[in-house]
């Protein structure tokens, strides 16, 4: 858990328990947190359905509380019950849309755990070793927090032939297990942030391969990182480096940035 903010996310722990089942919310303010109540829809107009929008499966707060705060909220927080750990779609979008940090409680009947925090300011964690979550930190993730941490960063956690310096690639909100649904990330979202298809045999350090795995879709994705090794994160596993010749034969594709977008 934080230590910046260990007392205001215990707070909204307690929230998340006195109140579950229905999801929790609230703000930390200048480092304190403030319970707020969810102003979705009452728990008794609740559908076995992915767009729900009650209590039990969503959260709102009042946007006069919002205002009310602004220039001073740290965290927005709000609780799980019953999972999932990782942001929801519509976490991820509106995450995105408020720039700000933002933490999710999870929670059942017996357990709870420390909060789930991204987006915002939230610290880029070492890019070797680090524990697979969708969303939060899967292979994109990875990548995207490669270009933003840049070379001298890199060279600080052994990646020791990276060729550029700080990129702010954007993130982009995706469902769990999104190449089982329509969307099919990883053949049209990189040619937007400037990305551009090259053959297997030019590729070098700060490049990155596209692989499907038990999928028709490319559905993973790497980076090459130099002395014959790539970087990459698999569910279930640490992210870690392997010989890129155990990679190279599967990838289906290879990108290089170049910071040029195609147009939309």
């Amino acid at each position: 858990m934080s230590e910046d903010f260990k007392q205001a996310y215990n707070d909204a722990k307690q929230h998340a328990r006195k109140v579950f089942p229905v999801e929790s919310c609230g703000l930390i303010v200048d480092g304190i947190y403030v319970p707020c109540e969810n102003k979705s829809a009452d728990p008794s107009t609740h559908k076995d359905d992915p767009d729900c929008n009650c209590q039990l499966c969503s959260f709102r707060i009042d946007s006069k509380v919002i205002v009310k705060h602004h220039g001073h909220i740290d965290v927005i927080v709000h609780s799980h019950p019953n999972g999932p750990l990782f942001p929801s779609l519509v976490d991820a979008q509106q995450q995105r849309i408020t720039g700000l940090k933002w933490a999710i409680i999870p929670l059942d009947e017996d357990r709870m755990g420390d909060p789930v925090v991204w987006g915002g300011d939230t610290d880029i964690a070492p890019v070797i070793g680090r524990k697979f979550m969708h969303f939060t930190s899967d292979c994109y993730t990875l990548i995207r927090d490669c270009y933003r941490l840049g070379a001298d960063a890199l060279l600080e956690q052994g990646i020791t032939e990276w060729p550029f310096q700080k990129i702010d690639l954007p993130d982009f909100p995706r469902d769990d297990a999104w190449w089982e649904k329509e969307a099919d990330f990883y053949n049209t979202e990189p040619s937007k942030i400037g990305f551009r298809e090259i053959a297997k045999s030019e590729a070098k350090p700060g490049d990155v391969f596209l692989m499907s795995i038990r999928s028709e879709k490319m559905n993973h994705g790497g980076l090459l990182v130099g002395q014959g090794l790539i970087l990459h994160h698999l569910p279930t596993r640490m992210s870690r480096r392997e010989p890129a010749a155990l990679w190279a034969r599967q990838a289906k594709r290879w990108l290089r940035w170049t910071g040029e977008a195609e147009n939309a």
